[in-house]
């Protein structure tokens, strides 16, 4: 087992000047600290708490941070649990690169998470998107025993460590379930998806689809599913179109990115209360929406905590050496009203 007394007799120091230059107090000339972190490395020594920070800064340890979302309003509640993130990472010694892609852009995508891994980092957080080009990478990293923790998109379990997010195929049932509670017992439901690769998205739907299937609450009718991007003009003209083709629609479900274009659509066709909205994301648009009375219940998902918690669990497992923690950490399904948003 290395000790400081080890590491002094090798160096020709003192232990004092060994503890000296492992907490960086006192004057230590620096050829000496020099020669002391070559033993400490030589010698695989692993300092505790405040040393093992130092000893990690001196390293210059770094993990990449991947952002890549489709609503501004959303990726900056990421990105303030994402700052607070680098903010923890810091006081350990690690540094954070962070690079931003949009999630429909793979060729952005894969050069973004190119420079990360082209900066020789020791970790990755990423939302995940469905590409074998990225998987690929991912593999690489995985096979250099590199750890991978994916937020708010999951990607293959084999190819990442962690995920930190929503169980989605239940928040899509909670849903369908509060759909139920606010819609006549024989109404119709259009159901507005981001796109068939949308992992999170696709869970939604099946959670939404599978309760009203299998629950009791109505007769409800499910119009065909459309796909929106996630784009906001896109789910405008698709659920404008729904309306005018269908009278009777009385709900609509929007599993993802997209919910204001829908909720728009529904105002300015004089239906707002009438026809009843359920979407995801308490942003500053969808809450606008809900304040005027256009949509009933949002589905929170914890942006923050998607973003500060994927980085914290990352520097802990590199600070203290060791596997990250768990494979999965729930996010949760928080409902939001009128009253509490």
């Amino acid at each position: 087992m290395t000790t400081i007394e080890s590491i002094a007799q090798k160096a020709g120091v003192s232990r004092g000047t060994v503890d000296r230059v492992l907490h960086n107090r006192g004057r230590v000339k620096a050829e000496t600290v020099e020669k002391v972190w070559a033993v400490m490395d030589e010698l695989n020594f692993q300092p505790n708490s405040l040393g093992r920070a130092f000893y990690l800064s001196r390293k210059k340890n770094k993990i990449g941070v991947l952002v890549s979302l489709r609503e501004p309003d959303f990726q900056r509640l990421v990105m303030r649990g994402v700052s607070d993130g680098i903010s923890y990472a810091q006081q350990y010694g690690i540094q954070t690169m962070t690079e931003f892609a949009p999630p429909d852009d793979q060729s952005a995508y894969l050069e973004a998470l190119g420079r990360l891994i082209d900066s020789d980092i020791r970790g990755l957080v990423l939302r995940g998107i469905e590409s074998e080009q990225v998987n690929a990478l991912l593999r690489q990293l995985t096979t250099k025993q590199i750890p991978i923790i994916t937020y708010n998109a999951d990607t293959e379990d084999k190819l990442r460590d962690c995920f930190v997010g929503q169980d989605s195929y239940k928040s899509g049932a909670c849903a369908a379930f509060l759909m139920q509670q606010i819609s006549p017992e024989k109404g119709r439901t259009l159901i507005v998806g981001v796109d068939r690769l949308h992992y999170s998205s696709e869970e939604r739907i099946h959670g939404f689809v599978d309760h009203i299937q299998n629950f009791p609450g109505g007769e409800m009718d499910l119009a065909p599913v459309v796909y929106s991007q996630g784009n906001h003009d896109i789910s405008y003209r698709l659920t404008r179109a729904e309306i005018e083709q269908s009278p009777g629609l009385t709900g609509i479900f929007v599993s993802g990115a997209g919910l204001s274009g829908a909720a728009h659509a529904v105002d300015d066709a004089g239906l707002s209360g009438k026809i009843k909205v359920v979407g995801f994301d308490s942003t500053d648009s969808n809450v606008a929406c809900m304040k005027k009375g256009t949509v009933q219940f949002l589905i929170e998902q914890d942006p923050y905590m998607q973003g500060y918690k994927s980085v914290q669990l990352l520097v802990d497992a590199i600070f203290q050496d060791r596997p990250v923690e768990t494979a999965y950490y729930d996010t949760g399904i928080q409902i939001k009203t009128l009253y509490n948003c």
